[in-house]
């Protein structure tokens, strides 16, 4: 699969991706790492569209880590907050942070760090994965067991602060993904054992026993190292590389090497998918999620010809080009820690139409939350 012409400046950007080791080497307070305005939320994706209607999962979510906060009595004078703006809500990527689906970030969550071996580029943080429904954040869906869930993920906080001591470096979590049949996106399975190889070892109690059944854990932590690998791609003129990018349920926002602080928007659209059999009738949600920027990397709908699983479930519903080596095309070239025919960094200016987002659909009224699974078409600017 021969290389598509790029610009001097986006090639620069590549290289940088490439030289980036990411490792895992940190879990603390979201305060203790990220200075965030009194009173703020994180979000996923660009900033909100004024005067726009916040999404239900994510006004939901929203309100639950207000109330985690203290910054309200109640469910009510939480929303009557959010609502006026006495609690504010803004991007993650912002903060260097990314989070994922409908997950809003407060000053008191946990949050891994994943660095640069390299010390090139600066950390980026993530929550720590909410595990399963019903309880999790991410889906967006009212739940009596959020709070003690989210008590939980502080409880273990320190347990894997100490395990961290010893970073783990990503790379190599990654491919055990891919090579066991991961996008690393949609799927996750083989990446998260991997994970767990190394970190469950230095874990006990009740933070071993949540590292067993929160399936995902290893999601969040993609998310950073992707994170991490494009933002070394930043601050070179007229590089036309995607150094972040992430759905707000109403937007789908991206920014580009050239100017890294610059959101770049446009009307978000539904993940095209299967709903799952018991939610059938549900509306999905156009894109959420700073996972996106797993995608912008090279990876889940891109890489879905490494996952079986995933090409089975949304066979029929998208182009089949997806599951071949063709979905690679938009992206600048190899990587030598991933196969040859996978291309890392997405260059904006390289048009197809299976350039997409693999994303888990929720709950567009914010009740049934996780409701099916599908690629969001990524925009052709």
């Amino acid at each position: 699969m021969s290389s598509h012409l790029s610009n001097r400046a986006t090639w620069e950007s590549f290289e940088q991706l490439l030289a980036v080791k990411p490792q895992l080497d940190l879990c603390a307070p979201l305060a203790s790492v990220v200075s965030v305005p009194e009173h703020t939320l994180l979000h996923a994706g660009p900033p909100m569209r004024e005067k726009a209607a916040i999404p239900a999962p994510l006004f939901n979510s929203a309100v639950a880590a207000a109330l985690f906060e203290g910054w309200a009595e109640d469910e009510s004078g939480a929303r009557s907050a959010i609502q006026q703006g006495r609690i504010r809500l803004a991007p993650a990527q912002d903060h260097g942070v990314v989070t994922p689906l409908a997950f809003v970030v407060s000053p008191s969550m946990w949050v891994l760090g994943v660095s640069d071996a390299a010390g090139e580029v600066k950390s980026r943080y993530t929550p720590v994965n909410d595990g399963p429904p019903p309880a999790a954040l991410r889906f967006g869906a009212r739940n009596d067991g959020q709070a003690e869930r989210l008590s939980l993920l502080g409880r273990i906080g320190p347990a894997l602060c100490d395990a961290l001591k010893e970073p783990i470096p990503v790379l190599p979590v990654m491919q055990a993904g891919l090579s066991g049949g991961d996008d690393l996106h949609g799927r996750v399975s083989a990446a998260n054992a991997a994970l767990a190889l190394k970190l469950a070892p230095r874990l006990s109690g009740e933070a071993a026993a949540y590292l067993s059944v929160a399936n995902q854990f290893v999601l969040n932590v993609i998310m950073a190292a992707c994170a991490v690998m494009l933002g070394a791609g930043g601050d070179i003129a007229g590089s036309r590389m995607v150094t972040a990018a992430g759905g707000n349920g109403v937007d789908l926002g991206w920014r580009l090497a050239d100017a890294p602080a610059v959101w770049h928007t446009t009307t978000a659209e539904v993940p095209v998918g299967p709903h799952f059999p018991h939610a059938a009738e549900r509306r999905f949600l156009p894109a959420i999620g700073d996972s996106a920027v797993i995608d912008a990397c090279g990876f889940g709908a891109a890489a879905l010809r490494f996952a079986r699983e995933m090409m089975a479930a949304l066979r029929g519903h998208v182009s089949d080009a997806y599951f071949a080596d063709t979905a690679s095309e938009p992206f600048l070239g190899h990587h030598p820690a991933f196969p040859s025919d996978l291309r890392l960094g997405l260059d904006i200016a390289h048009a197809t139409p299976v350039r997409g987002i693999m994303l888990a659909a929720l709950d567009a009224d914010g009740e049934a939350g996780l409701v099916g699974r599908g690629i969001a078409p990524w925009p052709q600017v």
